[in-house]
């Protein structure tokens, strides 16, 4: 069996490919402890692993298995899953990153934002557990009223929703506003890259509904998520472990 683990900043993600090509795949949370997290998740599958990639930004401090970097894993499982597709945007909890791979599945360019939490899946979880996030998305996606939120920092971002509901702004034209924020935000980072005609949308962010359909229609072009978003980056990692 063949296995790839990403030591995320927020969780912990493991595919393993078996020798009949099937995937098992497992989540758990980081906690800020991510060679603890990695070894808690291979334990937990009791599965005999015959080679082991590891990526994330935990990777370098694993003491097991194979080092790659999570761009070229995540170029790697995203091609497996959208050959056609050029560019990937990744947004996880401490950055977020835009990715051109070539026909192959290798890296042909990419950036990455990890100065700004605005940019990042952080920025979300923090003001959604201030407001609540209970909204459906088709009651955001509808909201004719999404008030912007100006600020960049998400402490002064955090204080001007309170300041918004305060004033009787409803939640649900906040939370629209928040992402549809946020979407410009990541349209204007995948900008810096190029001009895509299809992306990939992967990372604990891709699990927002509201904000993808906020990115495409930001972007005017078809954004296509994942089935499990979250490991695409596993996946290259166990993909590039079977290659080996």
């Amino acid at each position: 069996m063949f296995a790839g683990l990403d030591l995320g900043s927020t969780n912990t993600k493991l595919v393993i490919i078996r020798e009949d090509g099937s995937l098992l795949f497992k989540i758990i949370p980081t906690k800020f402890e991510p060679v603890k997290a990695g070894e808690a998740i291979l334990r937990e599958t009791g599965e005999d692993i015959q080679r082991l990639v590891v990526t994330g930004y935990g990777r370098v401090a694993f003491n097991r298995g194979k080092v790659v970097t999570e761009i070229t894993c995540q170029a790697k499982g995203c091609h497996e899953l959208f050959p056609e597709v050029e560019f990937i945007l990744d947004l996880g909890g401490q950055d977020a990153k835009i990715i051109k791979k070539d026909g192959q599945g290798r890296v042909v360019n990419f950036l990455m934002n990890d100065k700004c939490a605005a940019g990042t899946g952080r920025f979300l979880e923090v003001i959604l557990a201030a407001i609540g996030d209970e909204f459906q998305d088709e009651v955001l996606v509808n909201e004719v009223k999404a008030v912007p939120i100006n600020s960049m920092c998400t402490v002064f971002a955090e204080s001007e929703v309170i300041s918004l509901l305060a004033r009787g702004t409803p939640k649900r034209e906040v939370v629209a506003g928040l992402f549809k924020t946020v979407a410009k935000r990541l349209a204007k980072f995948v900008a810096s890259l190029g001009q895509p005609r299809k992306l990939i949308f992967t990372g604990g962010g891709a699990n927002y509904k509201a904000l993808r359909f906020f990115l495409q229609r930001e972007l005017g072009i078809e954004v296509v998520v994942p089935p499990e978003p979250s490991v695409t980056a596993a996946l290259g990692a166990a993909l590039i472990a079977k290659e080996a």
